[in-house]
């Protein structure tokens, strides 16, 4: 009797499971994975739908920023104390006009009957290269510097990139910082800030305060509260100096 016959065994090539597309590391407007046409592509969508809106469509788009200004004027002042010049860090004059998050910011100082001065017009980066996006040392160094007599420095542009030594280099008595390091202004993009940095810079006394993107689990919707608070507790939340 003659055997069976069977088939030649066959052997199958396994290939490699390609890899997760990295994470999108805080200070980076856009996933490293994206390319440069996809980056120029969000950003023109971007300010190609603000002037298609209607103007209620408008201004409920731009509530949560100018929330986000109008908060944190509440929170300057009340670091700043009796003194009435606050310092600010913005982006370089190439980027436009200011933002609407900064643009209620100045006219709520203003309000309040501070002065507002550009202590520093600090570049970034390039927000369609790969690059992180970030405040550098030297650009915040220099800006604490000229506003030594200040109540407050704002940093519109995100949390300084520092080390050790640039820590070292702080006067211990330089005036209160706040940030604000959340992905959009309004109708410009910001700087996304890392809430494990931003943490170390509080602890390290560089800041008093950073504003991020997220509501606080901890905050609860009160119809006591004003629809400017509103806004900004549905939207943002404060990280603070630990007591």
């Amino acid at each position: 009797m003659t055997p069976p016959k069977f088939p030649t065994p066959t052997t199958t090539r396994m290939h490699p499971i390609s890899p997760s597309p990295p994470a999108w590391p805080p200070g980076r407007l856009f996933p490293p994975f994206f390319p440069p046409a996809a980056r120029l592509g969000l950003l023109c969508l971007w300010l190609a739908v603000l002037p298609a809106c209607k103007p209620k469509e408008l201004q409920a788009l731009l509530q949560p920023s100018q929330a986000l200004g109008s908060v944190l004027a509440e929170e300057c002042a009340r670091a700043a104390g009796p003194k009435k010049h606050i310092a600010l860090i913005t982006y370089v004059a190439s980027r436009g006009p200011a933002s609407t998050a900064e643009q209620a910011l100045r006219d709520a100082l203003r309000q309040r009957g501070f002065t507002v001065v550009v202590a520093k017009a600090a570049d970034v980066g390039d927000p369609m290269k790969s690059g992180r996006l970030a405040l550098k040392a030297a650009d915040f160094l220099e800006a604490l510097e000229k506003s030594a007599g200040a109540g407050a420095v704002i940093s519109m542009v995100g949390a300084p990139s520092l080390n050790e030594g640039d820590v070292a280099r702080l006067n211990p008595d330089h005036p209160p910082v706040l940030v604000v390091a959340t992905a959009s202004l309004g109708d410009k993009m910001g700087v996304h800030g890392d809430p494990v940095q931003l943490a170390q810079l509080l602890e390290a006394k560089v800041i008093q305060l950073a504003i991020i993107d997220g509501a606080d689990p901890a905050m609860q919707t009160s119809a006591e509260l004003d629809p400017t608070r509103q806004h900004f507790d549905q939207n943002y939340r404060i990280l603070r100096r630990p007591e």
